[in-house]
């Protein structure tokens, strides 16, 4: 449902996620495909692309993986360009590529600090600017939702890094839902919870800090999968009750 009432039901939907061959991204895109939409991956590496094509063999005819670096502006309009003239629209996109450097601040490198930063912020820009141009001309509702985390929220000791870049998300989140509302494109934040590449290796420390300590186990890391994740978004987008503007946990 748009702002002036109407309702769209759209099938067969262009879905861009970006670093979507692992994790929550693959997750979405194996969601969204199974629901007969049509899916765009990206990664930055050409071996990763190559691996979820192979992985995700049976929806062969309506996934798209395409090589992107986030953090280079050019590489990402050239890939919304490329969706654009293949497909003719983007209904919805997720940012999800991101990565973590973690390390305590004060002897954090400058290579750390811009590389979870270029990856984590920056291509919030690089992406969503050429989508939501493109969105903006589309009848349809648009979708946008990022992933930020708690660490953005509440911080992290050793990410100050990011922790800074998902605290980004959140005041991208608030300010470009305030902006594209009249043009009927939703932009949400979502702070997931789930057992993926990045989460694994802090749980399974914190486990064994607590294993020495005698301690039990913090409810906090008690995550589900990325599957749920992937289910949870899919039914804020096809709610019609989702507001727009909002940080989801």
């Amino acid at each position: 449902m748009n702002a002036s009432g109407r309702v769209f039901v759209l099938a067969n939907r262009i879905v861009l996620i970006t670093g979507g061959t692992r994790g929550i991204g693959f997750a979405l895109a194996k969601a969204f495909l199974s629901a007969g939409d049509q899916v765009i991956i990206t990664s930055k590496t050409t071996e990763s692309v190559e691996q979820a094509e192979a992985d995700l063999d049976q929806y062969k005819n309506q996934l798209w993986a395409k090589r992107c670096d986030v953090r280079d502006c050019n590489d990402c309009r050239q890939l919304v360009q490329d969706i654009i003239q293949k497909f003719g629209r983007i209904d919805i996109l997720i940012n999800n590529a991101g990565i973590c450097a973690d390390g305590q601040f004060y002897k954090m490198s400058e290579e750390n600090w811009n590389q979870v930063t270029d990856t984590n912020i920056n291509s919030l820009y690089n992406v969503t600017q050429p989508v939501v141009q493109q969105m903006m001309k589309q009848p349809e509702p648009g979708f946008i939702y990022s992933m930020t985390s708690t660490a953005g929220m509440y911080g992290v000791f050793g990410q100050t890094n990011y922790s800074a870049s998902k605290a980004a998300v959140i005041g991208f989140t608030y300010a470009l839902a305030e902006e594209v509302k009249r043009f009927d494109i939703q932009v949400n934040a979502i702070s997931p919870a789930a057992k993926t590449d990045m989460t694994i290796p802090a749980i399974k420390r914190v486990a064994e800090d607590c294993a020495r300590k005698g301690e039990p186990f913090p409810e906090y890391w008690r995550i589900g999968s990325s599957e749920q994740v992937a289910t949870r978004i899919i039914k804020l987008i096809d709610s019609p009750k989702t507001p727009t503007g909002t940080v989801f946990g």
